[in-house]
C-alpha cells in the first residue's frame, strides 16, 4: 500500500530508518532490517532530488567563499537567504508518495519508542 506524505516527513523518516538499520547495538531481526531497507530504497529517489534541488538552491542564491565552497547565511545576504527558504520550504512541503508497513510487522520488533514515533506516518493497521 502506498501513502502520500510531505517530502519533510520522508526526509526525517528516511533519517531514522538509516539509524535503525545502522545501529548494530539493537536487537532487530535481518528480517525486519530487510523490510526497513525496502522501505529506505522507496525513498531513495525523493531524497537523492531533494539534496539535488538543495544543492541547485545553493549554488543560485549562496556566495563563493574563501575555500572556494558556495554557501548561504542570513547574515550575508538577508534577501537572497529568504529567497532560499521560500524555495526549500515550498520544496518541503511538496508531497511524495511512499510505501507503507503494517504497524502489526513494527510492534515487538526491538524498535525503540521515539523511533515509532517518527514512523508511524509509515504504519497502516
Amino acid at each position: 500500500m502506498k501513502k502520500k506524505l510531505t517530502l519533510n516527513k520522508v526526509l526525517a523518516i528516511n533519517d531514522i530508518l538509516k539509524r535503525l538499520i545502522d545501529n548494530d547495538e539493537m536487537k532487530i531481526a535481518s528480517s525486519f532490517k530487510f523490510k526497513l531497507l525496502g522501505i529506505m530504497k522507496s525513498l531513495e529517489l525523493p531524497v537523492a532530488n531533494f539534496e539535488y534541488i538543495n544543492n541547485e538552491k545553493i549554488r543560485e542564491y549562496g556566495k563563493e567563499q574563501e575555500d572556494g565552497k558556495i554557501s548561504i547565511s542570513p547574515e550575508d545576504d538577508p534577501e537572497s537567504f529568504e529567497k532560499y527558504s521560500k524555495d526549500i520550504n515550498d520544496l518541503l512541503a511538496s508531497e511524495v508518495e511512499v510505501e507503507t508497513i503494517e504497524s502489526g510487522e513494527v510492534f515487538g520488533k526491538g524498535v525503540p519508542a521515539e523511533a515509532l514515533v517518527a514512523l508511524y506516518d509509515l504504519m497502516t493497521e
